[in-house]
């Protein structure tokens, strides 16, 4: 082995290694690719394309050697085969890496939409977060005017309730103003003072009664009414208590920052996929991501296949 070294030299075997590399991973990659274009019978096309890879190898090396051997009509067939194959070869290669790049791309676009899912999720959960707060603040303001409400009532009808009982208070004042002006009077020789007072405190006995029963009654209509103002009050201020938004907004945030740790864990995977330098790139030149991609295999077309035809005839 060391001697065919020295024989024929370290850089013409470092040449064919690499020749025979580079040939060999265009073949496989332009065989894959003519497969997948074929996969009904992708083993019988495998077969084709490996034999038309090695002929246009050994065609290249044929001309490149025998040129000023063979005819006119050889040089231009073999020659025309020769560029043919390798466009072949290229369109491969073209259709493997595309076929690639497509399944990367498939697998981005999933991704996408699992973060667009999660931020169109994350906008319903504040539009209920707004919600529920806007609710909570149309109970309070509703729960407050009624207070209000019933308030304004209770003070018209205490109101009320005291014009009447002012009224009566007025009534018994006039009578004990009569009690009081038939004691201030004086008395005669043969007047009977106390016999007037017991007949007028006897004649207004069933007034004064009555005035009395109404002003109990007054107080008691007012503390019962007071009484139902503050159950009302009460009432209003429960209704409130349950409105608590504060657990419900708590696991909606909470569902929203589990939602945002998953996008950013989904843009990693992005970044993590064969095509995410090329994102890059494509938001760099501000440009599509596809014609970025397209340009790029074209260019590795057009230097992989030909470079290793272009070897195996230096060797």
């Amino acid at each position: 082995m060391l001697t065919f070294i020295r024989k024929v030299g370290i850089f013409t075997c470092i040449l064919a290694a690499s020749a025979f590399f580079i040939a060999g991973c265009a073949a496989f990659f332009s065989v894959r690719g003519i497969s997948l274009l074929f996969s009904g019978s992708m083993f019988s096309v495998a077969i084709m394309a490996t034999s038309l890879e090695i002929g246009k190898l050994v065609t290249a090396s044929f001309l490149y050697r025998k040129w000023h051997e063979c005819g006119m009509l050889m040089k231009v067939y073999l020659s025309t085969a020769a560029i043919l194959l390798i466009g072949i070869t290229s369109l491969g290669i073209y259709g493997y890496l595309s076929d690639a790049f497509d399944k990367s791309m498939t697998k981005v676009q999933m991704y996408e939409a699992n973060i667009s899912q999660l931020q169109k999720e994350n906008g319903t959960l504040e539009d209920q977060i707004k919600k529920i707060e806007s609710s909570a603040t149309v109970v309070d303001t509703k729960a407050s005017e009624s207070v209000e409400q019933f308030q304004k009532i209770y003070d018209e009808y205490v109101a009320d309730q005291r014009a009447r009982e002012a009224r009566h208070r007025d009534r018994l004042k006039v009578l004990d103003d009569a009690v009081a002006a038939l004691e201030a009077s004086p008395g005669g020789i043969f007047s009977s003072k106390k016999k007037k007072l017991a007949a007028l405190k006897e004649e207004q006995a069933p007034e004064r009664v009555e005035i009395n029963k109404i002003l109990t009654e007054i107080d008691d209509n007012i503390a019962g009414e007071y009484q139902l103002f503050i159950s009302k009050v009460d009432e209003l201020r429960q209704v409130t208590q349950e409105v608590d938004t504060v657990p419900q907004v708590t696991a909606i945030y909470d569902k929203i920052k589990a939602n945002e740790v998953s996008i950013l864990g989904v843009k990693e995977d992005i970044r993590n996929t064969d095509i995410g330098s090329f994102k890059f790139i494509a938001r760099s030149f501000d440009q599509d991501l596809e014609d970025i991609v397209k340009w790029f295999i074209i260019v590795i077309c057009i230097v992989f296949d030909p470079l290793a035809v272009m070897l195996v005839v230096g060797v």
